[in-house]
């Protein structure tokens, strides 16, 4: 068994023994091994990412140890993991002004994670939910989420408007857009993007479209719900109304609606993309949505 049939089996594995959602990802330039994701739920409202260094298991099974003692392994792990800080965690949400700056936003697809959003804060435009998390820890080896539950973010006499508007606002400072050309990424390992602020940023028109992520790539759709984000492509592009097609929960590509006109081609490229390069995890929407500059509003393509 080769190792990209090792970390499939990995996984499989840890699912069907913990039913917790796992997700492979490659190493990057921040960080340097590849890794699967265990998204570990802790209870109704809040889930957890664990990372387990995916070469570390692929050698410790190439020397012996058989598969299921390397799941009880990461059991044993979740277990701890789950512990870490739990009560004080939970304790934590009864203080907005504790942790308001440690509130972000995530997108999630409404359809798919019925169940996850139960009892969890968020706002939904038609099938994208836009969910309230706390950042909890993060270092090199981990990062730590939980969603905000809903009983807990009510009781703050905070509005829900302002809620959201700080979770914003933390989410660009955490994670700034960036937009991303494809073939520099590919030929420059480096590359960090552009910023869509700086006056020399030029999008493409074409039907290409643009790739907008965020600075850390991940989780980074969220970009193009930004204060003026979405504004400033359509100023920059000279048009007034935009295409956008989530390829996934990390990045959503910007299209100048009026040169693209029709939108079932659009339409059929996101389909494909979503079935040849989207994961389960990763799956977002498999709608075109819109972008009107008049009504300031993003929503679903009809």
């Amino acid at each position: 068994m080769d190792y990209q049939g090792f970390v499939k089996k990995l996984m499989k594995a840890i699912t069907e023994k913990t039913e917790y959602k796992t997700e492979f990802h490659e190493a990057d330039e921040k960080m340097n091994m590849y890794t699967v994701y265990v998204y570990v739920k802790e209870n109704e409202s809040s889930t957890s990412i664990m990372r387990l260094y995916a070469e570390e298991y692929y050698s410790a099974w190439k020397d012996g140890v058989k598969m299921d003692a390397l799941v009880r392994e990461v059991m044993q792990d979740v277990e701890v993991f789950k512990n870490i800080n739990l009560t004080k965690k939970m304790q934590d949400f009864k203080d907005y002004e504790k942790i308001k700056s440690r509130l972000i936003l995530r997108l999630i697809s409404c359809e798919r994670n019925k169940e996850e959003l139960q009892g969890a804060f968020y706002r939904q435009v038609d099938d994208i939910a836009l969910v309230l998390y706390m950042k909890t820890f993060a270092s090199d080896e981990m990062t730590m989420t939980v969603k905000v539950p809903a009983m807990y973010a009510n009781g703050w006499e905070i509005s829900e408007e302002d809620i959201f508007q700080v979770a914003l606002q933390n989410t660009v400072r955490l994670m700034p857009p960036r937009a991303y050309d494809f073939r520099k990424m590919i030929f420059n390992p480096a590359y960090e993007g552009e910023d869509v602020y700086d006056p020399d940023y030029i999008p493409d028109r074409s039907e290409m479209g643009n790739c907008l992520s965020t600075k850390t790539k991940a989780y980074g759709a969220v970009a193009i719900f930004y204060p003026d984000v979405a504004d400033l492509f359509c100023q920059l592009m000279n048009t007034e109304e935009l295409y956008l097609a989530f390829t996934s929960i990390h990045e959503v590509m910007v299209h100048d609606a009026r040169r693209m006109g029709d939108s079932k081609n659009l339409q059929e490229v996101l389909k494909n993309t979503i079935a040849e390069a989207t994961s389960e995890s990763d799956f977002l929407t498999e709608h075109i949505y819109h972008y009107d500059m008049k009504k300031e509003k993003i929503e679903m393509l009809q």
